[in-house]
C-alpha cells in the first residue's frame, strides 16, 4: 500500500512549546502507518525546523525531559546536524501537514497562511478562523451576535488604552477574570477582586503581550466539548461530542491545573443532565461555525444557573492520550486513530 507523506509539525515559539511536545508524541503513535509516512518535524523555540531525512525517523518519549534534552535526543537518534529554514519542508515531498502545535504563531493563523503560501495542506482551521478564534475580544463579538450568552468583557490594548481608568471604571463589578486576549492554555491568566489586583495582573501581562481581556467572574460548573469532522462524500459534516466537566484542585483552571498530572479532575460525559448538554452540543457547533473551523474544535463553557456561559474556542486543543477531544471521543467509542484520519482526509482533499 502507498502511504501518503505527511509532516507533524510540533514544539514552536509560543509559550505552550512542551505541551505541543507531548500531544505530537500521542499523535505520531496513533496515526495510522497503513495509510499514513509521517515525518515528525520539530520546531525549536527560536523557529529553526528540524526536520529529519530518513525513512523512519524516531520520535523520543518526551516524558521528564526539558526541551533542550528532547531535542539533542531528537536531532541524535534522526542524525540531523543542524536545523533548516521553514521554506526547506518544499524540499522533502509532504503532501501534507498535521499540526501538532498549540498556542500563539502555531494557532492563530501564521503558520496556517505560511503553509497555504507554500501549498502545503494542513489539518484544521485556516488562516481566517484560527485568528478569529485565537483572538477572544473579536471571537466574543462574534458569539454574541448569534446569540450565546458571553460574560461581559473589555479588552485592554497596550499604548493606546488607559489600563487604569479602564480598570477603575468597568461597566461590572469585581470580581474579574483576567487574560491576555491573544493568549492560549491559561498562561498568565487569574482573578482579581480589586482594582489593585487586575493592575498587577495587567502590568505582568503587559510586559510580553499588547492585549488584556477583562471579564466578570462567572462562578459555576466548567466544561469544555469538541467538535469533530467527518468526510462524507464531498461533504464535511461537523458533529458535536459530549462534554466534560472539569473540576480543578486550585482556584481555576490554569496552566498547572491543565497539565499537572492530578491537577483537575475531569468527568467525561459532564453530570449537567440532558437538556444542559443539548444546549452545550448546540452552542458548541454554533461556535465552530460562525468562527469557520474546519476539521475539530474545543469550545469551553461555564454553567451558571443552568446558563451555559462561552469562554472561548480553540481551534488546536490539545491531544495527549489524556487530553479532552480523546476523552469525549472515547466516551462515544470513536478511535482516535480514526480522528486522525478524518482531519487529514479532509486536509488532503
Amino acid at each position: 500500500m502507498i502511504q501518503t507523506k505527511i509532516a507533524l509539525l510540533f514544539g514552536g515559539i509560543s509559550g505552550e512549546h512542551i505541551i505541543s511536545i507531548r500531544s505530537s508524541y500521542f499523535i505520531f503513535n496513533t496515526i495510522d502507518r497503513d495509510k499514513f509516512q509521517i515525518c515528525p518535524v520539530y520546531i525549536d523555540q527560536t523557529g529553526k525546523f528540524w526536520i529529519p531525512k530518513g525513512k523512519d525517523p524516531v520520535y523520543p518519549d518526551p516524558t521528564g525531559k526539558t526541551e533542550a534534552e528532547f531535542l539533542k535526543e531528537f536531532s541524535s537518534q534522526n542524525q540531523i546536524s543542524e536545523p533548516q529554514s521553514a521554506a526547506a519542508l518544499l524540499d522533502f515531498g509532504f503532501s501534507a501537514a498535521f499540526l501538532g502545535l498549540h498556542g500563539g504563531a502555531g494557532e492563530d493563523g501564521r503558520i496556517q497562511g505560511f503553509l497555504d503560501v507554500l501549498e502545503i495542506p494542513h489539518t484544521g482551521s485556516g488562516v481566517l478562523a484560527s485568528a478569529l478564534a485565537m483572538d477572544k475580544y473579536r471571537a466574543n463579538l462574534l458569539f454574541q451576535t448569534i446569540g450565546i450568552p458571553v460574560a461581559p468583557f473589555v479588552d485592554l490594548e497596550k499604548g493606546k488604552t488607559d489600563a487604569r481608568k479602564t480598570v477603575l471604571n468597568l461597566p461590572f463589578s469585581f470580581p474579574v477574570f483576567i487574560k491576555p486576549t491573544l493568549g492560549g492554555s491559561s498562561v498568565n491568566t487569574g482573578m482579581a477582586k480589586t482594582p489593585e489586583e487586575a493592575m498587577v495582573l495587567v502590568d505582568k501581562i503587559f510586559v510580553s503581550e499588547d492585549r488584556v481581556l477583562i471579564q466578570k467572574l462567572i462562578s459555576g460548573t466548567e466544561v469544555s466539548i469538541g467538535v469533530l469532522e467527518k468526510k462524507e462524500g464531498e461533504k464535511r459534516t461537523p458533529f458535536a461530542l459530549v462534554p466534560t466537566e472539569i473540576r480543578p484542585k486550585s482556584e481555576f483552571f490554569d496552566f498547572e491545573a491543565k497539565y499537572t498530572k492530578g491537577g483537575s479532575e475531569e468527568i467525561t460525559p459532564a453530570p449537567v443532565g440532558e437538556e444542559v448538554t443539548k444546549k452545550l452540543q448546540e452552542y458548541t457547533l454554533k461556535c465552530h461555525e460562525v468562527l469557520g473551523c474546519k476539521g475539530y474544535s474545543r469550545t469551553d463553557f461555564i454553567i451558571s444557573d443552568g446558563v451555559p456561559y462561552v469562554l472561548e474556542t480553540n481551534t488546536l486543543p490539545g491531544m495527549t492520550g489524556t487530553s479532552l477531544i480523546p476523552q469525549q471521543a472515547k466516551a462515544l467509542g470513536i478511535e482516535m486513530k480514526d480522528v486522525f484520519t478524518w482531519l487529514l482526509s479532509i486536509a488532503l482533499s
